[in-house]
């Protein structure tokens, strides 16, 4: 028993009310994320913020060797990077605001800016070379060429390969069963919904 005639417990804290929300806020302002998810966040615009703040530096810093062909080279794929990496910001951003973020896209938000990049080089080696003037295979531009063609050749390959078929198809007909597609096996059917409905 306490001197002041008490019972000995401590004085309970009356709970203090939750003020409201503003009614000028349109939605609740609470991150929809978990801090799991909010740490994987910071990490990534940190790592791509400052793999664009390299890519930067390294760009003003190559402009004073304009001059030489490594440099225009470089120069080329870090356009490409940057590109990339903008690409890739805007995409995190805009996905972090709206609430559809996802950890599974990482892969793509890190090496999008790595085949930018090759992009960006490939695309100037290909106006170097002189395809686009008609001037290709000229005397020095032999290595260009050669990387042109295979480089356009390698980007295109899945559309050039589909509309040769679409081709082969009007001048030949198609046939029921293609020699190289395997054929379905009769115990299962045709019908990809048959083993889910069973």
């Amino acid at each position: 028993m306490d001197p002041q005639g008490g019972t000995g417990a401590a004085p309970t804290k009356a709970t203090e009310p939750v003020p409201p929300r503003s009614p000028l806020l349109k939605s609740n302002p609470d991150s929809k994320y978990r801090k799991p998810e909010i740490t994987l966040q910071l990490i990534e615009a940190i790592i791509l913020t400052s793999a664009l703040l390299v890519a930067l530096g390294v760009t003003f810093y190559l402009w004073q060797f304009a001059a030489s062909w490594w440099s225009l080279q470089a120069l080329a794929g870090l356009a490409g990077i940057i590109a990339g990496l903008l690409h890739s910001l805007k995409w995190f951003y805009r996905t972090v605001g709206d609430g559809e973020w996802e950890t599974d896209r990482a892969w793509w938000r890190y090496l999008n800016p790595l085949v930018c990049g090759v992009m960006g080089l490939s695309i100037y080696i290909t106006l170097q070379a002189g395809i686009d003037k008609g001037t290709a295979g000229t005397t020095g531009k032999g290595p260009l060429f050669a990387y042109s063609v295979g480089f356009l050749t390698g980007l295109f390959a899945d559309n050039a390969m589909n509309k040769l078929r679409d081709i082969a198809h009007v001048l030949f007909g198609s046939t029921r069963d293609a020699p190289s597609k395997p054929k379905s096996s009769p115990s299962r059917g045709s019908d990809p919904e048959q083993g889910h409905n069973a």
